[in-house]
């Protein structure tokens, strides 16, 4: 064999190695676990509340016809409304509530309650949990809880709330992806979740970076405080996020005196 094809051979034989190794690993190209993406580029922020709903909220009482009752705790005389309009006239824009200890209400306009608060009270701690939607619409629901703790008198103060964006990189941080053909594998701290496949078609195929999350993200206050974020799909055929077929991903949220955020106890639901 000449030298020039002895030298062809070593190449081939090194390149199919290299191939066999990538077979036999999940590390290639493919393959690999890639951290999900975020839909938001920065913190959304508290909001202003509208003139309207700030002087709505100046002397309201808990007998107002404008109001919707959220949770009412007859037990430890706590009690959660939102404002639906200002006036027949005036929406409320998905702002204001009034929250209520005893007989001492505290107006609280700047909560953006959207258009299916909750809330949850445990006596225990004192802490009163509110969850109200920063954005909704078609396709869309992201939300915000606020913790509230009452004072000496019965007034309520807001102590602690999740900006979307603040979520949204904690789980970017702790969520990762890889795809094998139509499958998607879904990852959290690096163990595998959740396997889902796509069965959209002629969308092209996905594109580079093809898991992201922000528009779906929800609470759960009925025990610990629980996320649950949908992932959604990102296609070539254009930025438009589709969550057919995907998992709904939660976690324990658990917040330290710092302002940290920790996620734990890792579930996915089909």
């Amino acid at each position: 064999m000449k030298m020039k094809q002895m030298k062809q051979m070593k190449q081939w034989l090194m390149v199919a190695a290299v191939i066999a190794l990538c077979g036999a690993m999940t590390g290639c190209k493919g393959n690999a676990q890639r951290p999900v993406n975020g839909t938001f580029e920065s913190p959304i922020g508290k909001g202003t509340a509208p003139e309207a709903v700030l002087d709505a909220t100046k002397k309201m009482a808990v007998t107002d016809e404008r109001l919707e009752t959220v949770m009412e705790d007859k037990a430890n005389g706590v009690a959660v409304y939102s404002l639906l309009n200002c006036s027949d006239e005036v929406s409320s824009e998905g702002y204001g509530m009034l929250i209520a200890k005893g007989d001492v209400p505290t107006a609280m306009p700047q909560i953006r309650h959207g258009r299916m608060p909750r809330a949850r009270y445990d006596a225990a701690t004192g802490d009163l949990w509110i969850v109200g939607s920063d954005i909704d619409g078609t396709g869309v629901n992201v939300e915000r809880p606020y913790l509230l703790r009452f004072d000496a008198d019965g007034h309520a103060d807001i102590v602690r709330e999740i900006d979307p964006y603040d979520i949204q990189q904690v789980l970017c941080k702790v969520l990762s992806y890889s795809i094998n053909g139509q499958e998607i594998i879904f990852y959290a701290e690096g163990k595998e979740l959740a396997r889902a496949t796509n069965t959209m078609e002629d969308m092209g195929g996905f594109m580079d970076d093809a898991i992201y999350i922000g528009e779906q993200i929800a609470y759960g206050i009925e025990g610990p405080l629980t996320v649950q974020v949908t992932p959604g799909v990102n296609f070539v055929v254009g930025k438009i996020l589709h969550y057919d077929d995907m998992p709904t991903i939660s976690a324990t949220v658990t917040l330290d005196e710092k302002g940290g955020i920790t996620l734990s106890d890792f579930k996915a639901e089909p």
